[in-house]
């Protein structure tokens, strides 16, 4: 079956395979980044409502941990799925991963402030960090703001490891190859997170800035994905 006729300006059809490679381990880097930095824009934006305890970093924690699995699991299946029912697929978790993250960008503070309020009214009950009510209310911010776009991002591990052992890779070692990168960026995410954008830039800035790295590096490797799988590793 041809690939999916989507996005045409953009198709690689003809990009060599070595070329594709140089594009395609960037933006593994760049969602592996992505991640795990904004583990730490979560916790920046957590903090003014729930302080920074042990309470926010195991919702925290816990809420991405989940997210990975549930999204490695939806990444396995799309990427096992026939090649025009696979295109839609991956556009459609990308949507649903950009338009969750426009809603954290947008909408975060004022949904903190109405779950807060919710569960939380007394201030006094925030001393209490092992109260049902402080529990409900971080975990209802962290699966609310969270969950969704690190979901759909890791859903693309999956299908990334597929697209390199459809060239020629070795499945066990497109997978070392992929999580290995990936891995990088999550380091590198932490990082420049911790270190340089927080520091310098406001949370509610820093969460546009993910958002329009999150459309532009999904868009562009959906387009690499459609690259030929008769395209084989040299």
């Amino acid at each position: 079956m041809k690939p999916l006729p989507l996005l045409p300006v953009f198709s690689n059809a003809s990009l060599p395979f070595p070329v594709a490679l140089l594009l395609f381990y960037p933006l593994v880097v760049v969602l592996g980044m992505l991640s795990m930095g904004f583990q730490m824009l979560a916790s920046r934006l957590l903090s003014p409502h729930y302080g920074s305890t042990i309470v926010e970093w195991v919702w925290l924690i816990s809420t991405f941990l989940a997210a990975f699995s549930v999204g490695s699991v939806l990444g396995g299946w799309i990427s096992s799925l026939p090649t025009a029912r696979r295109g839609w697929s991956q556009i459609a978790i990308a949507a649903v991963g950009i338009a969750s993250l426009a809603v954290t960008a947008c909408y975060s503070k004022g949904m903190l402030d109405w779950i807060e309020l919710r569960f939380i009214p007394d201030v006094a009950q925030m001393n209490d960090q092992g109260s049902a009510d402080m529990n409900t209310a971080v975990f209802l911010s962290c699966m609310a703001l969270f969950f969704v776009p690190v979901t759909a991002l890791s859903s693309f591990g999956p299908q990334c490891v597929g697209w390199l052992a459809a060239r020629g890779t070795p499945p066990g070692k497109a997978s070392g190859v992929v999580y290995g990168v990936s891995t990088v960026g999550n380091i590198a995410g932490v990082m420049l997170t911790v270190f340089k954008l927080i520091p310098n830039f406001r949370v509610s800035h820093l969460l546009y800035g993910w958002l329009g790295v999150a459309a532009v590096s999904l868009t562009a490797l959906i387009c690499l994905m459609r690259c030929p799988a008769k395209t084989k590793m040299l």
